[in-house]
């Protein structure tokens, strides 16, 4: 294993239609069958989770604030990424 600091970046943009926000970790990364279902409710990979964190997640950005979430592993990092629609005035 690595000895390297933990790290976990925020990066807040935005486009002309969403904010964009990415959070950032340098952790090992999330396996392709863990990633495939890291948004479905009840699935956890903690002995004592019940699966619900992130499934909320998603439906709280998508369903009622309409933006989306999504996750991916980068080379040394896994990334999600939250899109907001900036709400018009």
């Amino acid at each position: 294993t690595e000895n390297r600091e933990k790290s976990i970046i925020i990066d807040i943009s935005e486009s002309e239609s969403f904010a964009v926000i990415k959070i950032i970790d340098n952790g090992i990364g999330i396996d392709d069958k863990t990633i495939s279902k890291i948004f479905e409710p009840y699935f956890t990979t903690k002995k004592d989770g019940m699966g619900l964190g992130l499934y909320m997640a998603k439906i709280i950005i998508e369903e009622k604030m309409n933006g989306m979430i999504t996750v991916r592993n980068d080379v040394n990092n896994v990334v999600f990424t939250i899109k907001l629609p900036h709400k018009k005035v």
